[in-house]
């Protein structure tokens, strides 16, 4: 959800935030800062109405003594209107008071995600790696923290606790699973990620006459399998696709290839439900199918606080939407009046929805299968099939037991039968454990496998962006090809986001064009990897990559990432079998304050010398690859015109002196006459004519 979907509580004097999430009957409250005095538990209380409520505990620095007093008194107050309470990313103080204070989450409230501090000595780095309760119940209640390489220089780091201690409270936990619709609301709606494999896409499909629906549940990554889904489909297609959580560049060319694939054979296709992540990234003509019945939008209540997706009826509402306008909403909670809170870019999609037609037998069947409930899942009878094959190990164990028992009766008739029972039950254990592969979790944070990749998710508090390698015989190769796939992700989402017109007209495009073309030649390569032609295409990619990254670290200044904050590598053996190779996924988070330095910097002009200009934006090395920072012309007038720098054209030094960013093109040429100033100015492939690639001369005094 984007950052500014949010509604924040800050009692005043306060350094406590809390940010209320609602989506029917699931509430999650966020809560960034201090816990003390100032918290009020009750009137918090009095204001949740949910069956589900969510606690993200992930931003809490600190509890105080009077902090767990106002705690424990919402808790109680709480739990006297749900029916469950979760508490997610419970950070180390968090984890302390449920070791401390019994009734911290009360009689009803369950962990399912933690923090654990880890350090590394070598780098005299602490970080904390995310405990899951269901994915690492084993490390919990034994008390067995895996050991963790650090991202930085790959040594085993250490936790930083005494196990016993720290795991105390998880430990006596019974473990559990999210249900569906928590794990549907917290990756959708949220963008959190929720152990990788539980997020693999999930399709449910009915069928009733020539109507087809199908609904998608998951992530749209590589791994969605398009052809095998379309196969067979025909009639009217109603794809529900509002569980859908997020969608990277694969995922996107998999659900192409998907709708492609349907509409050849299939009557019309329609979308309901279709999320605001589908609608900024699927932009291109026919990707959303037919036509859209129904999507949803992020609405703000500043009366109770609460930002909530609304699902909006596109038939309904289609005068309006026309013009780009979000329709007024009610709040669901309290009725009061709503205000939309989605970005720019993604009001803009709206004037581009066709106007729905469909006859009253569709639409009744569309509104029997969302108001379908899904039929209960019966894990009894596949954890009996897994007991019984458990079991058929152990009677082939037992059997070799009693043979091994028999031999021993032979040669030692006088051996106790207690000695001899002891000596098979050891032997069966040591089989068992001998025959236990050993595999290495991936981390939650990577949520597509797809190589020569990159995605970014929007945390709220932070956009968390993951560069996956191709594959590469060196490790460190692989990694740095990470990086730089993860930092021009971040560089492109930054464009993305900006919504600022002049950049949007004059910078945009410049790079936007070279780079989708670059992508498509690589994602079309795809399905041959070891061909002539997808070799060309990653090499482009790579190459325009590690350029965008170099000029990001020339013009970012402090805000550009420097540090990764995890990465993870895995090893495979070559298709030829001659060697090893490796694919390595690094991370990188990027805080709302540094975010919003880069944004002002590549979006915010600067005046000088008459005209105006901006820093260079990393994305461009796209399109002028020996680019790496200057300035770019916005508008061309007055003495900056007279020394050749034509609009979009970049200014990359003044008298010899390099330029890294507008502010320094603005002092270097300050107080100083233009006649006798020298300026080098480059043209990129939308530079205005006149804009010369030699150093302008400076005029005769």
């Amino acid at each position: 959800m984007d950052a500014a979907a949010q509604q924040s509580q800050a009692p005043s004097g306060s350094n406590l935030t809390i940010d209320k999430f609602i989506e029917g009957p699931i509430t999650c409250l966020r809560f960034q800062g201090t816990i003390d005095e100032s918290f009020d538990g009750k009137r918090l209380a009095s204001s949740i109405k949910a069956t589900t409520l969510i606690l993200d505990l992930g931003g809490v620095r600190r509890i105080s003594s009077f902090g767990i007093r106002e705690w424990t008194d919402f808790i109680k107050a709480v739990e006297r209107s749900v029916s469950q309470l979760v508490a997610i990313e419970c950070t180390p103080k968090v984890v302390d008071q449920l070791n401390m204070v019994a009734a911290f989450l009360g009689s009803k409230g369950q962990v399912f995600s933690f923090y654990a501090p880890y350090r590394c000595d070598y780098c005299d780095i602490d970080r904390r790696v995310l405990f899951q309760i269901d994915r690492d119940q084993a490390a919990i209640r034994g008390m067995r923290p895996p050991e963790q390489l650090c991202e930085t220089c790959s040594r085993p780091s250490y936790f930083d606790e005494e196990p016993a201690a720290f795991f105390s409270y998880l430990a006596a936990q019974a473990p559990f699973e999210l249900s569906p619709a928590i794990a549907e609301f917290l990756s959708a709606k949220l963008s959190y990620s929720v152990t990788g494999g539980d997020r693999r896409l999930h399709v449910d499909k009915q069928v009733d006459g020539r109507n087809t629906y199908l609904k998608f549940v998951g992530n749209l990554d590589g791994s969605f399998p398009s052809n095998k889904i379309a196969e067979g489909l025909e009639g009217n297609i109603v794809v529900d696709v509002s569980g859908v959580g997020t969608i990277d560049l694969a995922g996107a060319a998999e659900w192409r290839n998907f709708i492609t694939q349907t509409k050849q054979a299939a009557e019309r296709v329609f979308l309901v439900g279709c999320p605001p992540v589908l609608l900024e990234r699927l932009t291109r003509q026919g990707d959303l199918g037919d036509q859209v019945i129904s999507f949803t939008m992020p609405y703000s209540c500043s009366k109770c606080a609460t930002t909530a997706s609304q699902s909006i009826d596109v038939e309904q509402h289609y005068d309006i939407l026309k013009f780009a306008t979000p329709p007024e909403m009610r709040c669901s909670h309290c009725k009061s009046p709503t205000v939309c809170v989605a970005p720019e870019s993604l009001l803009s999609r709206l004037r581009t929805l066709p106007r729905v037609e469909i006859d009253t037998g569709l639409r009744k069947f569309i509104k029997e299968m969302r108001d379908r409930k899904p039929e209960k899942a019966q894990p009894a009878r596949k954890q009996q099939q897994g007991q019984g094959a458990r079991l058929g190990m152990f009677t082939g164990l037992i059997t070799v037991a009693v043979v091994g028992a028999a031999a021993v009766v032979a040669v030692d008739w006088y051996q106790g039968r207690q000695q001899r029972e002891e000596a098979a039950t050891q032997l069966a254990e040591a089989i068992e454990k001998a025959s236990q592969p050993k595999l290495v979790q991936k981390p939650v944070w990577i949520t597509s496998e797809t190589p020569a990749s990159a995605y970014c998710q929007d945390n709220v508090v932070r956009l968390i962006c993951v560069g996956v390698s191709s594959y590469n015989p060196s490790r460190e190769e692989a990694r740095l090809e990470a990086v730089n796939a993860a930092l021009e992700e971040l560089v492109n989402t930054i464009g993305v986001r900006t919504t600022d017109p002049q950049f949007v007209g004059e910078v945009r495009p410049l790079y936007d064009s070279a780079r989708a073309e670059a992508h498509k030649k690589l994602d079309s390569t795809r399905a041959a990897p070891r061909s002539a032609e997808h070799t060309a295409a990653l090499d482009q990619v790579r190459a325009a990559r590690l350029a965008v990254a170099e000029a990001l670290a020339a013009t970012g200044g402090a805000a550009a990432p420097t540090q990764q904050a995890a990465w993870f590598w895995e090893e495979y053996e070559t298709p030829d079998g001659k060697g090893t190779e490796f694919l390595v996924y690094v991370r990188f988070d990027v805080g709302a304050d540094a975010l919003k330095a880069l944004t002002d910097e590549y979006a915010r002009p600067v005046d000088v010398l008459g005209g105006k200009v901006v820093t260079l934006f990393p994305g461009l090395a796209w399109s002028a690859p020996d680019l790496r920072q200057g300035a770019v012309v916005l508008e061309s007038r007055g003495a900056l015109a007279q020394l050749g720098a034509g609009e979009r054209s970049v200014i990359t030094a003044v008298d010899g002196q390099p330029v890294r960013t507008a502010a320094e093109l603005a002092a270097l040429v300050k107080d100083k006459p233009s006649r006798q100033l020298e300026l080098t100015v480059v043209p990129t492939s939308g530079a205005a004519s006149g804009a010369g690639a030699e150093p302008s001369q400076p005029k005769a005094p």
